[in-house]
């Protein structure tokens, strides 16, 4: 079986990132589905962005021009307020901009709600999934939504618009995922990991973007005593040190990690435990054709017209 392709943020290094407009062209490209952030806005909005405060690189204000730091977080403006800037173009000037050289800019597009793109997804052509990410901070818990309370939300909107069925929530903070099945006991949970290089002794992967010295250092710390502020209680080190028999213990439905551990005797794990198997970000051919043949469920990417045309025959 052919594994979906899931347009990562709409298909980022297509269209600007978690708008309309990248949807859109998602469904219209054929993919599988997309995956996507949610946060709440001031007023309680399930609302669809990256970053826990509006992105300098992408947001222009009112007046047309780019935004500068310090931005205002996204849990301090209400829906109407985050309205009022374009998310449509990239600055040029950026190096996010310089980064995703194949962007199309869409002027006009602003922040959108998840029943927003719930509605793309449901008059696509065929079946449309979207991974929803719960983004919740456990690295700091005032900058974003408690995950608890995020989690409401969007089982909320879920059901209101009947679309549980073809949802996959994924997420780094499993707080949030665990409430959620508390909810909503038949919601699909792939949970979401942070590189595994940065959990061993060895030096991490430098291409993985680790933290800091300090903050690599406490990772691993509350990984080692099983204190983990995003395993709510899950920690590898209680399942024998083994990151999958937690997410199923936890009630994970599948594992959702970067692409770089998903080695051929983590998948024969996971199976063995029932898990689906999906990765992210891919963006290059050749990984693509190496994760199609070790037979994973979903990748995740920027580029989802390379994948589809990787999947065709």
């Amino acid at each position: 079986m052919k594994p979906r392709n899931i347009a990562h943020r709409g298909g980022a290094g297509l269209w600007p990132e978690n708008t309309l407009a990248a949807f859109r062209h998602a469904a219209a490209l054929g993919a599988d589905g997309a995956e996507l952030d949610v946060q709440l806005s001031k007023d309680g909005e399930v609302i669809v962005f990256h970053d826990y405060r509006l992105k300098p690189e992408i947001c222009r204000g009112p007046d047309g021009r780019w935004l500068e730091k310090p931005t205002p977080r996204i849990k301090d403006l209400t829906f109407a307020e985050l309205q009022t800037f374009d998310i449509g173009r990239a600055d040029p000037e950026s190096a996010y901009a310089r980064d995703r050289a194949d962007v199309a800019a869409v002027d006009g597009e602003r922040i959108p709600r998840l029943a927003d793109v719930i509605a793309i997804a449901k008059g696509a052509a065929k079946p449309f999934h979207l991974f929803v990410e719960l983004k919740t901070s456990f690295a700091d818990r005032g900058v974003s939504a408690q995950p608890d309370v995020l989690a409401e939300k969007v089982i909320a909107v879920l059901r209101q618009e009947d679309f549980i069925a073809n949802t996959v929530l994924v997420g780094f903070d499993w707080p949030g995922l665990l409430h959620a099945k508390k909810l909503a006991p038949e919601i699909a949970c792939w949970f979401t990991t942070l590189d595994q290089s940065w959990f061993s002794d060895g030096p991490p992967r430098p291409q993985s973007g680790p933290p800091s010295p300090p903050a690599l250092e406490a990772l691993r710390y509350w990984a080692r005593e099983g204190i983990s502020p995003w395993a709510g209680g899950f920690d590898a080190v209680k399942y024998g040190g083994s990151i999958l028999k937690a997410i199923a213990a936890a009630g994970g439905a599948g594992w959702f990690p970067t692409w770089e551990d998903l080695t051929a005797p983590m998948v024969a794990d996971a199976r063995a435990l029932g898990l689906k198997l999906g990765a992210w970000t891919v963006d290059d051919a050749e990984t693509m054709r190496d994760l199609i043949a070790l037979g994973i469920d979903a990748i995740c990417t920027d580029r989802p017209d390379i994948l589809k045309s990787n999947l065709e025959p």
